[in-house]
């Protein structure tokens, strides 16, 4: 009787792993027969388990890893276009946990170091079974070691707002659904206001009040643990860091936040700051430009804003210009027509020719988003032109193509290359 159950048992999941050594989930994509064939006889040549495959298609390699929780990946990129490009899409969605080696034909070394800087491994094609053996088994001795020097750590976004009230919270609850559900991302929304806000309302956190942290914790005593401790989950791949004051002031506890945020950035793929102007510290271009990868720079069609968006643009301009930086930060500018025409004081064109730069994101007026927002439903989730452009920001964040009139820098001369 006990030998007819063990035989009506599906053995397939017990028997998956016979003869691997190292009990990593390993997951292929391959775009051409022979890079499948090739990573399929080397894994058996080395003696580890089959890697799960699937015919390489970029809007769906964030949900199979997921979905197989897999630790290692093997990525055919062969016949691609713009690999740089195209993997740095990639590091964007994927876990930062996860190992990636990608297979491309491109032989540069400039190649491999701009992949590296995305955490990525990187082999030429073509290549013998005992190369990409040795490389292979290099990866998963790395990964199962837990030394994985290569892991890559989140994006930082700033939601920057030159004045109160023009839906700078709105904004980065927006960005953290889009990049969490649209792009399959995994992202942390930071409130920086310590005080009060509204910006769990339009994440659809209930009943949320701000942490206060105790004697340990607001003494800087933050580990991972602890700062993981934190967050509120909001779904599967988005976390709300909302830190409240007790007697500390607001700038002493920004520093907390960064180190809480410090401990979060490999395990997650983006961090989206909150910085409406109604946090509690002074936003300076020395911190912005240390901190930020990606400086979301909002303002409304007025002529206060104007000339509040024209003063922080400038002093961004001046720090760069002075300090020569190297980081490659990216000043996003939205013009956000959050109230019907009557209100507006300046057009686009007038803005453009002041601030003598463009505008790369246009959110228009739309009168039944307070409607939307009463019930419950993300405005960049409907099918309106606002919903278009909240959407439309979301992919210039991502590094897709936008169009032509919108993908000027704002700063021809941003950054220097590193060389």
């Amino acid at each position: 009787m006990i030998f007819d159950e063990l035989l009506k048992k599906d053995s397939k999941s017990e028997l998956s792993n016979l003869g691997n050594q190292s009990g990593i989930k390993v997951i292929q994509f391959h775009k051409t027969d022979a890079s499948k064939t090739l990573v399929e006889e080397t894994f058996r040549f080395i003696g580890e388990s089959q890697p799960t495959a699937y015919t390489y298609k970029f809007d769906e390699v964030p949900g199979q890893v997921e979905e197989l929780r897999a630790q290692v990946a093997i990525i055919d990129l062969v016949e691609c276009d713009d690999i740089l490009k195209e993997c740095r899409q990639l590091s964007e969605r994927l876990p930062t946990s996860l190992s990636v080696l990608i297979i491309g034909s491109v032989d540069s070394i400039s190649v491999v170091r701009e992949l590296k800087a995305f955490g990525f491994y990187y082999l030429l094609w073509p290549v013998s079974k005992i190369e990409l053996a040795e490389f292979i088994e290099g990866v998963l001795a790395q990964h199962e070691a837990a030394n994985f020097k290569h892991r890559r750590r989140a994006k930082r976004i700033g939601i920057i707002g030159t004045r109160g009230g023009i839906g700078t919270s709105l904004i980065t609850a927006e960005l953290g659904w889009l990049l969490s559900n649209d792009k399959q991302a995994s992202c942390v929304v930071v409130d920086n206001n310590y005080i009060s806000g509204n910006l769990d309302i339009f994440l659809g956190v209930k009943n949320r009040e701000k942490r206060k942290l105790n004697a340990v914790e607001s003494g800087g005593n933050i580990d991972e643990a602890i700062a993981k401790s934190l967050v509120t989950r909001v779904n599967h791949r988005l976390d709300y860091l909302a830190l409240g004051l007790d007697n500390e002031s607001s700038v002493d506890f920004h520093e907390v936040t960064n180190t809480v945020i410090g401990n979060l950035t490999s395990e997650t793929n983006f961090i989206i700051d909150d910085l409406s102007a109604s946090v509690g510290f002074d936003i300076r271009p020395t911190i912005l430009m240390k901190q930020l990868d990606v400086a979301v720079v909002v303002m409304d069609p007025t002529i206060s804003c104007l000339r509040e968006t024209a003063a922080l643009l400038n002093s961004i301009k001046k720090h760069i210009e002075e300090n020569e930086l190297r980081k490659a930060v990216r000043i996003i500018l939205v013009l956000n027509k959050h109230r019907a025409s009557r209100f507006h004081s300046v057009t686009e064109a007038e803005i453009v020719k002041y601030l003598n730069v463009p505008i790369d994101i246009v959110l228009p007026y739309e009168i039944s988003a307070e409607e939307a927002l009463v019930s419950g439903n993300m405005l960049s989730s409907g099918k309106t032109k606002l919903g278009s452009q909240l959407r439309a920001l979301c992919s210039l964040i991502v590094g897709e193509e936008a169009s032509p009139s919108r993908v000027k820098s704002l700063f021809p001369f941003f950054r220097k290359k590193d060389s």
